[in-house]
């Protein structure tokens, strides 16, 4: 038994910081369309996008 495991490299799409601004940016304005859509295409890192898509949303108080 080894002592670490290597777990497989996830499946799926990484999306760029740009898709996930702007799929956040279209969250904001009330449509979910694009981070549904972003998420879907991500396979394994489907959680991984979505709290980057979450985290993305967070705005600033001014």
């Amino acid at each position: 038994m080894p002592l670490f495991r290597r777990q497989p490299e996830p499946k799926g799409y990484r999306p760029t910081e740009n898709e996930v601004k702007d799929a956040a940016a279209r969250l904001n304005a009330g449509s979910h369309h694009a981070a549904y859509d972003l998420t879907l295409h991500s396979g394994d890192r489907k959680q991984e996008t979505a709290m980057r898509i979450l985290g993305a949303t967070v705005q600033d108080p001014e």
